[in-house]
């Protein structure tokens, strides 16, 4: 489905491009009513990158990502970066099967990592500032869960070249 070949000349730029449209979708300001809706654009990334393009990046860049979306969100220094390399290491070990899963199924693998990444930072709150539990922050995992397919479709088109495609 995915292949080494970008559509551009420096998959790199393709890489790094996509974090940094993450970072500004992540960073915008959302209305208070979907607040809890809006999903981690760039775990979804880190996701889909360790996914199609696993020679290119690895866990020492998913966390490096975090790094700095930590330093921009002012949260806990850490906090991303290790949820995020953490992330990179549990969809290595499965990416060879990951691929070959058809796309609903992609979708619930998805979800169950934006669970855990999530659980875990909600843990880190907790224990640094005493975050209190809502069912309403556990929504954007359903939402990443349910853009996934589309998420993997555009990207697909941004990184696999016309010409490299088997169809």
């Amino acid at each position: 489905m995915a292949s080494d070949k970008p559509s551009g000349g420096n998959p790199e730029i393709v890489i790094m491009g996509t974090f940094f449209f993450a970072i500004l979708l992540s960073m915008l300001n959302y209305q208070e009513s979907i607040q809890s809706m809006i999903p981690n654009w760039v775990l979804l990334i880190v996701i889909y990158w360790c996914l199609v393009a696993p020679d290119r990046f690895s866990m020492f860049t998913a966390w490096c990502v975090g790094l700095l979306l930590d330093i921009l969100n002012l949260t806990i220094l850490g906090q991303h970066a290790l949820s995020f390399a953490v992330a990179a290491l549990i969809v290595s070990m499965v990416t060879p099967r990951a691929l070959n899963y058809p796309l609903w199924l992609q979708c619930f693998f998805v979800m169950a990592l934006c669970l855990f990444v999530m659980g875990f930072e909600f843990w880190l709150n907790h224990l640094a500032f005493g975050y209190e539990f809502s069912m309403l922050n556990w929504q954007s995992v359903i939402v990443a869960g349910l853009i996934w397919p589309f998420l993997r479709v555009i990207l697909g088109k941004a990184w696999i070249h016309p010409d490299s495609r088997n169809d």
